[in-house]
């Protein structure tokens, strides 16, 4: 086992696994902090929070995640596809560049 670990798949393996217990703690930290600011602003609403999607609505932000992905693009009849789709990409990778320092 000592020498799997000491030869290049063994190392390539314990960075893999290692970077993926980060990305699962980050996503999970990122998934709470959510919440609890959900649970938060409905505090300061006076309103029950999120509360619709699993056991006191922990999927809640899971189920928002899904409607996102999911959700239809809807272009008008008379645009010009490419103009209306990598237009807003466009807005943004240029405003990025300004706060960034580089130029596109």
């Amino acid at each position: 086992m000592a020498e799997f670990l000491n030869s290049s798949w063994g190392v390539a393996l314990i960075l893999i696994s290692q970077g993926l217990m980060m990305a699962v703690f980050l996503l999970l930290s990122a998934y709470f902090l959510i919440y609890a600011d959900r649970k938060v602003w409905a505090a300061v609403q006076m309103r029950r929070g999120p509360n619709v999607v699993g056991a006191f609505g922990l999927l809640q932000s899971g189920a928002d995640m899904l409607k996102l992905v999911f959700k239809e693009i809807i272009i008008p009849a008379g645009a010009d596809k490419p103009v209306f789709f990598f237009g807003s990409i466009d807005i943004f990778r240029n405003g990025n560049s300004r706060l960034g320092g580089y130029s596109t």
